[in-house]
């Protein structure tokens, strides 16, 4: 099953974003083939309302814990203190559009 994590900014995310999106960007496309989906997120009223991200999600393409961790480790984002708070939980993809199904379980 795909490993999902929500990834919520520091203090100084916005900051820290602007400085480290060339080289994390660089680290994505190299990543690329491990990742099913993946960007950034505007999750608080302030955020949404500003227009400014403050949050990130991750859609990787193991079902192996680890190697999830190790991935997200190697972000320069991750490296450089973006993310304050990291969560990590599989998901069994199992209907909608995207993956051509309707919950066929």
């Amino acid at each position: 099953m795909p490993i999902l994590v929500i990834c919520h900014d520091g203090p100084n995310g916005t900051t820290l974003r602007a400085q480290h999106q060339h080289t994390h960007m660089d680290y994505i496309s190299k990543v690329a083939p491990m990742i099913c989906v993946s960007g950034p997120m505007r999750q608080g009223a302030h955020a949404i309302e500003k227009k400014q991200y403050d949050s990130s999600f991750f859609i990787y393409d193991t079902n192996d814990i680890a190697i999830a961790h190790k991935l997200l480790s190697n972000d320069p984002y991750a490296k450089h203190g973006v993310y304050q708070h990291v969560s990590f939980a599989e998901i069994e993809p199992d209907a909608g559009h995207w993956i051509g199904s309707i919950g066929q379980k």
